[in-house]
């Protein structure tokens, strides 16, 4: 089966102490795409998030030998979520794929997702054995659960940071969250503005290098705060209170 061609496909993603292995999964981006040929040009959007070890440097030496590869860098550490939106922000493509930059999500599930594009605006890409701890995935079922429940879906992983979005409508979506509550964030708010994603299985691979920046219970304690502003804020959309926001065009 032909897959849909992208023009300009742009990746996204955030980066904080990830030195050990930024280098190896930024190149794997590089060459995967370079022989795509559904892609007909690509961009690499770093957000190296005030990194304390050389993330920032090793990206910035990547820049020099592949012209794809455009970091860029907050001075100070401002959390995932922030790093995401400032990627996002800089982006120029007509699709963006989100993706995180520990590897944890191979570039060659790619295919699957533009296979299920067809009339979509977003993809996505459902985590069919995740690779995390036990406590992070009891965490994200739990939140995806409630987030769907507030919503109305059905989705098998509504919290999952692997997303295909047409640039435009991404770029305009006014993003609130901070740490790492974006990937749920995102979804609610396309769902918000009337954009349903398709969702399709793919692969989830063990983190190779380096370590998570979670801490278990701050980030336990932030996801159920912020899936309850989720849950209230849809309340008050539903009871017109807020205005909700407006569609995509």
């Amino acid at each position: 089966m032909s897959l849909p061609v992208i023009d300009k496909l742009s990746l996204a993603a955030p980066a904080f102490n990830e030195g050990a292995g930024i280098e190896a999964v930024t190149e794997d981006w590089v060459m995967y795409l370079r022989r795509q040929p559904a892609v007909r040009a690509f961009e690499i959007v770093i957000c190296d998030d005030g990194s304390r070890d050389d993330t920032g440097a090793i990206l910035d030496a990547l820049a020099q030998r592949y012209p794809e590869v455009r970091p860029v860098h907050h001075r100070a550490n401002q959390g995932a979520a922030a790093a995401l939106t400032t990627a996002i922000g800089h982006t120029t493509g007509d699709w963006v794929l989100l993706i995180d930059s520990d590897g944890q999500f191979p570039i060659s599930n790619l295919p699957a997702m533009l296979a299920a594009m067809g009339q979509n605006e977003a993809v996505i890409g459902a985590r069919m054995a995740k690779q995390d701890s036990v406590f992070t995935r009891l965490g994200s079922s739990l939140s995806g659960s409630l987030c769907n429940w507030f919503h109305g879906t059905h989705y098998r992983d509504f919290n999952s940071a692997f997303k295909l979005v047409r640039g435009a409508a991404l770029r305009a979506l006014p993003l609130e969250a901070k740490g790492l509550n974006y990937s749920g964030e995102i979804t609610s708010k396309l769902l918000e503005r009337g954009i349903a994603p398709a969702e399709v299985g793919i692969e989830h691979r063990v983190r190779e290098r380096g370590a998570s920046s979670a801490r278990r219970v701050r980030t336990a304690a932030d996801r159920l705060l912020f899936v309850l502003y989720v849950g209230f804020r849809q309340f008050l959309i539903r009871a017109r209170v807020l205005q909700g926001a407006p569609p995509c065009l």
